[in-house]
């Protein structure tokens, strides 16, 4: 009886190894063919917690200090590592007697998706020969945030110019109160509350402690799976794609109202202005170098139908507060519909090797910071 039972589980185990095996070829052939953008195993504990939480007082949004981190699609496979201040960048001191650029921006800034050496800030230094000490950060990371970066971090370290990357696509977004509490109420992150000029600083909740993109003891089972099957990581896709087809119409912006370059209201570029015009009025007598970034989308919009109120707008408010500006979606003009694909990733959407090596190309080209 004992025999027929073991024989019974032994049979049901190896079932089952089969199955699991059979599982993950599949899925592993599927997420290729199809381009589901969710990561992918490395085999290793290389990305056994989250790249990023919220751990600054300040400006929320921060990785862990001297950290590394594997992230790996079916279109890229990048390795991040942080500096002792939770920075994506190389150890910098505070004090130079060198040229040294601030670079402030979100995730494309930061580089997602690429390693360092082909990223926008180490294609300017390697060329330049002049340091840019990128502050960029992925976390839903907006403009208020990086006046709040620049205000009590990066302002510390001795520099001669400023470099910021505005993504109209998700900055917007990032720095809308009453859009981020309906669906992100939870997180640790400053806006801007009030009317132009007159606006306060206001977080969601009253200590950091209480976000849920806090540090936090993972599983050995839950490191396990997530590093070595493809099943764990596409549960959890379509957990997350679930859960926001669940939310109500009211609490999401529908899409034809989402902001970009070609739709914004009065508040949310009255929200940019104060932020740049704070970056302008701490860097002082340095140089404010500003450009806009397009997605795909903007890029095939803007074809379709040649507007760009944005850019307008921002040319002129940047001639008022002295700044120069670039907008690279005018930039993108030259390139066929083939290229201008091909400068991003076509499983996560941020700049790809050509992507970068683009703006690289016109950021130093065009700011006289540069020439």
């Amino acid at each position: 009886m004992k025999k027929r039972l073991f024989k019974s589980l032994k049979n049901l185990i190896v079932i089952f190894g089969i199955t699991f095996v059979l599982l993950e070829i599949v899925l592993a052939i599927y997420i290729r063919v199809a381009e589901i953008p969710i990561e992918l195993p490395t085999y290793t504990f290389q990305n056994t917690h989250n790249f990023w939480y919220d751990l600054d007082e300040n400006f929320g949004t921060l990785h862990l200090p001297n950290d590394v981190y594997r992230q790996k699609k079916y279109c890229f496979d990048a390795v991040y590592e942080t500096n002792s201040n939770g920075f994506r960048d190389a150890e910098r001191e505070q004090q130079s007697t060198n040229r040294r650029v601030v670079a402030l921006g979100d995730s494309f800034t930061e580089g997602i998706g690429v390693n360092v050496e082909i990223r926008l800030t180490n294609l300017l230094e390697s060329t330049t020969k002049i340091p840019h000490l990128n502050f960029g950060l992925a976390g839903n990371f907006g403009p208020t945030q990086y006046w709040m970066l620049y205000k009590t971090h990066a302002i510390h370290y001795t520099h001669d110019a400023v470099l910021v990357g505005i993504l109209p696509s998700n900055d917007f977004i990032d720095d809308d109160y009453e859009i981020a509490l309906k669906v992100g109420g939870d997180r640790y992150r400053p806006f801007l509350h009030g009317n132009y000029p007159n606006y306060e600083v206001v977080y969601h909740s009253d200590s950091i402690h209480k976000s849920k993109a806090r540090p936090r003891d993972i599983r050995f089972i839950n490191k396990f799976l997530k590093n070595f099957t493809h099943a764990y990581n596409m549960y959890y896709y379509l957990r997350t794609r679930q859960t926001m087809s669940t939310i109500s119409q009211d609490q999401v912006l529908d899409v034809s109202k989402i902001p970009s370059y070609f739709n914004f209201n009065t508040q949310q570029f009255g929200r940019l202005r104060y932020t740049l015009e704070q970056i302008k009025k701490l860097a002082g007598n340095r140089p404010v170098m500003v450009y806009t970034i397009p997605i795909e989308k903007e890029i095939t919009a803007y074809r379709e139908h040649g507007k760009n109120p944005l850019g307008s707008d921002l040319t002129k408010l940047c001639e008022v507060l002295q700044l120069e500006y670039l907008d690279l979606l005018p930039k993108t003009d030259r390139f066929t519909e083939a290229e201008y694909k091909n400068l991003f990733l076509s499983c996560d959407g941020h700049w790809s090797e050509a992507g970068n090596a683009f703006a690289k190309q016109e950021i130093e080209s065009f700011f006289s910071y540069y020439q």
